[in-house]
């Protein structure tokens, strides 16, 4: 993406739809507290919390196989059960006396809440598209960390009402708004080959990330995760990571890549590790800030990932996530478990961090093996049951779609070409490059006035195309044309300006995610206006609207 891109898609966005940054300052602050002021009683919070959240995860894994989308209403939902989990929070941990029911209680709501909010966050992203994810989720990560200074730094009492009140309503009614905006994709069956692709794809990166998570967490309790130096390693690391993935997005013409970069972070989050090492165990809160930007900036890299590995391959974008990021959740919560344990240890010394420091770099060690294996070997063509997705993209998950444009449009020329000849619409040998929206083959039985328009169209425009004409020529030919055939179909209701620019680049086989890239909107704006066209038109399929004005 470059630079002019990211300003339009900037200045078309809307406000609500930064809304995970309130969700992520309630859960970074407002809601954390330093184990050593709370005790076992706030490890068990966070226990509970985090166990919820998985089992959150896998139920909405379960249920998203039934449904296509998140009802704007279950935010609602979400917001209220978040909202309740905050005022137990602090009644069981600041005001009163503490119980262990409070606090059961309290990290059973925060933890339900926390999985809903990640999930259908993740679910609007898959459907916003690659191009606005990859803003989104960093342009959140950014706002958050704004939001959790404020509220770090405002007096205490109104801390506790932005996280019982203000974050969760904004929260809620951001979320709202943007799910009423999902068009659905759709979704493909998840086939055993699918479900080996996803394997093949994804396994790699998970395991880089769960690996530095694990680490984060257990140097955060080595670090003595006092409440100044936790919050300052967590701004410094989330600001630091939200500035990287920004700039890899920018400015990295192959796009992000988890192993990729996680090579990059290895030497960079070992080497902070010789520091308490060598100089003492006073720079153990500093080891841990940059092991929090390494965990940062390869988990927001997985965040994009998935929500583009959705929407590209058709998959259900809860799945996907559980799949994927819950594998991340565990390894955070057996960091915290091992580290609880650490800090019951008896021999808690210089001597005894240093060799847990060390474990950390083995374990981070063994995840640069792993994801070196394989790399020098040429990646074989995913065989799944539907491959339209994997030809029409042809790249990897986290790249562009430019690549995959022209070949659409060689593919799309050679099928006009086809179509000329034969005076029939177009055959399925093309139908596996076409794009994100191919249709089924043509029906035998078409009506004799759309065959006739159809052929009067290419006769006044298309008569001299041959197989080896270019895109540029077929576009000029549609667009010229395209208006005459609107026109003399007489509809009741006419399209709309945009909707015929979207009719156009469909004529010309640009997928959903070219035609958002082109018109610098989201692809649920695209698809709204394919559905429309349809509507309009009367047709029910993109084959159908080719056979009518193509």
């Amino acid at each position: 993406m470059s630079v002019a891109q990211a300003k339009g898609i900037v200045r078309s966005l809307r406000w609500y739809h930064l809304g995970f940054c309130f969700f992520w300052a309630i859960t970074f602050t407002a809601l954390s507290g330093p184990s050593a002021q709370f005790g076992d009683e706030y490890e068990m919070y966070s226990t509970i919390k985090q166990v919820t959240t998985l089992i959150t995860l896998c139920v909405a894994a379960a249920w998203s196989r039934r449904h296509l989308a998140f009802p704007p209403s279950a935010a609602i939902g979400a917001g209220v059960v978040l909202s309740a989990g905050s005022l137990l929070y602090y009644l069981a941990f600041f005001y009163g006396s503490y119980s262990f029911a409070s606090a059961f209680v309290s990290g059973v709501l925060v933890g339900a809440a926390v999985g809903a909010f990640y999930v259908m966050w993740q679910s609007f992203y898959a459907s916003e598209g690659s191009s606005r994810t990859t803003v989104y989720i960093p342009l959140s990560a950014a706002v958050s960390v704004v939001l959790c200074v404020l509220v770090t730094i405002i007096p205490f009492e109104w801390t506790v009402l932005c996280a019982v009140v203000v974050l969760p309503s904004c929260a809620v009614y951001t979320l709202y708004v943007s799910l009423r905006e999902v068009e659905p994709y759709e979704i493909e069956p998840m086939t055993p080959a699918r479900s080996r692709m996803l394997a093949r794809d994804m396994w790699k990166p998970v395991f880089c990330v769960c690996a530095i998570g694990f680490v984060w967490r257990l140097v955060g309790h080595l670090s003595g995760d006092s409440n100044d130096t936790s919050f300052v390693a967590i701004m410094a690391g989330m600001s630091v990571a939200t500035l990287a993935v920004s700039a890899i997005e920018l400015f990295s013409d192959k796009g992000f890549d988890v192993l990729r970069v996680y090579q990059v972070l290895f030497p960079v989050v070992t080497g902070a590790f010789l520091l308490p090492t060598f100089l003492g165990s006073t720079w153990l809160p500093v080891a841990s800030a940059f092991t929090m930007f390494g965990f940062e900036v390869v988990n927001l890299l997985l965040l994009i990932t998935c929500a583009v590995y959705a929407s590209r391959f058709a998959m259900h974008s809860s799945l996907l996530y559980a799949t994927c990021v819950g594998p991340t959740l565990l390894s955070l919560l057996i960091g915290d478990l091992v580290g609880q344990w650490l800090d019951r240890s008896m021999l808690y010394d210089l001597t005894f961090v240093v060799d847990i420091l060390f474990v950390c770099i083995y374990v981070l060690a063994v995840a640069m093996f792993v994801i070196s294996i394989g790399r020098g070997k040429k990646r074989e063509p995913r065989a799944v049951n539907a491959p339209t997705h994997e030809e029409r993209e042809a790249l990897d998950v986290g790249s562009h779609v430019e690549s995959a444009q022209a070949a659409t449009g060689a593919a799309y020329a050679h099928v006009a070409a086809d179509d000329m000849k034969t005076g029939h619409a177009s055959s399925a040998k093309g139908e596996g490059s076409r794009g994100a929206d191919a249709p089924a083959p043509a029906k035998k039985a078409r009506s004799r006035s759309s065959a006739s328009r159809r052929d009067d169209a290419r006769r006044k425009g298309s008569t001299g195309i041959a197989a080896s004409v270019d895109e540029t020529n077929l576009d000029d030919v549609i667009e010229s044309s395209l208006e005459e055939r609107l026109s003399a179909l007489s509809l009741v209701e006419p399209l709309s300006p945009r909707e015929t620019e979207v009719a156009s680049l469909m004529l010309r086989g640009n997928t959903v995610p070219a035609i958002a890239r082109k018109l610098f909107i989201s692809e649920n704006t695209v698809r709204g206006h394919t559905k429309a066209i349809y509507r309009k038109l009367n047709v029910h399929s993109k084959q159908e609207l080719i056979d009518l004005i193509g």
